[in-house]
């Protein structure tokens, strides 16, 4: 981390053209110039940091995708959710390339894949490669862009990490640039009552009203108490376009009048902390607003790297005392705006008294465990952000409040008298099916929700719903394509076979579709095979018979079940 206040010399050799990707050293791009972004690294998302930057496809899917350095394919994921189909690519040079959403591998690559998935007889893999398996060069075509797992569009989501840690790096502090003129816009600002933990405390919290570059407010009275000190959250906007895109702010820096010196800075993360994006801005404030407001103070119990200098972040002010605080927003290409902000406090401190205790609330550093007849419940530690109200109820089936937002997930577990009984069961969270584990009678779940639990059995099956397009003639190309849907426990498992050998297919979860490619062309009597499940174990299975050609050329034969 790299902060010198008022003073930061940043050098960048770029593009003139704004928000067009170019590259420094011996990277390469990793799509075909132009390379237009959509995002930036630590952009603020649901529930986590963007960990790398977007590269817009206009749209399209199947464009090629490069490596951006030499090196070796190190690791080949496929999901139906998250990153989709992504590859990873370790480079000498200490980094790793990552390339998500696409829609399937160069041949090389695929075949791998392809192979890997016969022999598992599994559709969605992980596999960890040896560095002399899949070595690849330069600008050498890895993968074809698309739309797979979690994507919301066709774009390539590409990261850079470091092979050692595996962090996600700031591509734009390593050798990637992007042209941005424009200075960051100061568009929001509150001040907080925090402990001496850096927990907020409810009720205590203030909107500034902003003029042009200086900025007041004044504390009413019993905003402060003994043993409280302020914290300071932003909200910003970094225009890199004259056409209005946007990306996340890359640090802001506050030193006060009484030398107290705080920052943060998006240089890297650790993926295990990225949930930590719901203390970093004010997630409870960001329901309700729609406005995302980031802290410059932390709780003792983040563990996030992106906040320089010791202590909390949080600035003292005394009695009838005036606080100024000089506050530096910073983009990558080191574009600034200057803010002061004068803080006024003419009352008298009211006594100390604790904010929260173990009586009354779940501490974040404390575990919980709770049974009552056939229901227990398990809370880890640091599972809670901040203090949080204890509320529990096993009569009604409640925990907390819906809008709560978990950095771990609850346990909640019912015992039945033997698996049998538990069969088709699961445990369920606001009416939705969590995914469950049973162990001799015990059905055991997790969620990342509070609000009401409750038990629900499924005895319905997936649904498994023909396209017209599957031909089982001679004009076949083999691609087939099912829309499979499931009443409630969710798909947990598909297989393809055609005369009982293991096919490869691929289930999108965003269409809730199942797409294959058979062995064409069909012979006379082949067997095709689609079975799937759901979570509870329900199964659906459909067969197809190839007819003779002379009998139904150009007809589609109705599956037995």
């Amino acid at each position: 981390m790299r902060f010198l206040f008022l003073s930061f010399t940043f050098i960048f050799s770029c593009n003139l053209l704004a928000q067009y990707l170019t590259v420094q050293g011996n990277w390469a791009l990793p799509m075909e110039a132009p390379v237009e972004l959509s995002a930036g690294f630590g952009d603020l998302r649901p529930n986590h940091f963007h960990m790398g930057i977007d590269v817009r496809t206009g749209g399209k899917i199947n464009l090629p995708i490069y490596a951006c350095e030499a090196g070796f394919v190190s690791r080949i994921r496929v999901s139906s959710v998250g990153y989709g189909w992504v590859l990873y690519v370790q480079h000498p040079n200490g980094f790793t390339t990552v390339y998500a959403h696409c829609t399937r591998f160069a041949e090389r690559i695929q075949q791998v894949y392809l192979d890997s998935s016969r022999v598992r007889q599994q559709n969605e893999l992980d596999l960890i490669l040896p560095a002399d398996f899949l070595p690849v060069v330069r600008g050498e075509q890895i993968a074809f862009s698309g739309n797979t797992g979690g994507s919301t569009g066709p774009h390539l989501h590409f990261e850079l990490r470091d092979t050692k840690t595996e962090h996600a790096l700031n591509p734009f502090l390593h050798g990637f640039s992007v042209s941005d003129q424009a200075p960051p816009l100061l568009q929001g600002m509150r001040v907080y009552a925090v402990d001496s933990c850096g927990y907020t405390i409810p009720g205590k919290v203030l909107n500034v009203v902003l003029t042009q570059k200086v900025h007041k407010v004044v504390l009413p009275a019993g905003f402060l108490g003994q043993g409280s000190k302020l914290g300071i959250a932003l909200e910003v906007t970094d225009y890199f376009s004259a056409g209005g895109r946007s990306y996340g702010l890359f640090s802001a820096e506050a030193f006060s009048s009484k030398n107290e010196h705080v920052a943060f800075e998006f240089d890297e993360i650790d993926f295990e902390d990225s949930r930590y994006i719901n203390i970093h801005h004010d997630a409870a404030y960001a329901q309700t607003s729609k406005r995302k407001f980031q802290k410059l103070f932390k709780s003792n119990d983040n563990p996030l790297t992106i906040y320089a200098y010791d202590g909390n972040g949080s600035f003292q002010i005394g009695a009838k005392d005036i606080l100024q605080i000089q506050i530096m927003l910073r983009d990558i290409n080191g574009n600034e705006t200057l803010h002061s902000l004068l803080i006024s406090n003419p009352h008298d401190k009211t006594a100390y008294q604790p904010f929260f205790s173990t009586q009354t609330h779940w501490l974040p550093y404390a575990a919980y465990d709770y049974q009552q007849g056939a229901w227990s419940l398990h809370i880890d530690s640091f599972t809670f952000y901040e203090p949080v109200l204890k509320k529990l109820n096993f009569q009604a089936k409640t925990i907390g409040n819906k809008q709560t937002i978990i950095q771990k997930p609850l346990q909640i577990s019912y015992q039945f008298s033997s698996d049998t009984q538990a069969q088709k069961y699961c445990i369920t969270m606001n009416g939705a099916a969590l995914a469950g584990k049973l162990e001799q009678g015990k059905l055991t779940a997790t969620t990342k929700t509070l609000g009401t639990w409750g038990l629900r059995q499924d005895l319905i099956p997936p649904v498994i719903k023909e396209n017209p397009n599957n031909k089982l003639d001679s004009t076949s190309s083999g691609k087939f394509y099912w829309s499979v849907s499931d009443d409630f426990s969710g798909m947990a498992y598909y297989a393809c076979y055609q005369n009982g050998n293991w096919v490869p297919a691929y289930y999108d979860a965003k269409t809730k579709q199942i797409s294959t490619q058979f062995k064409v062309p069909f012979q006379e009597n082949e067997v095709l095979v689609l079975f799937v499940k759901d979570a509870v174990g329900n199964e659906t299975k459909k067969e197809w018979v190839v007819p003779a050609a002379r009998e139904t050329e150009n007809q589609i034969v109705s599956p037995s079940e």
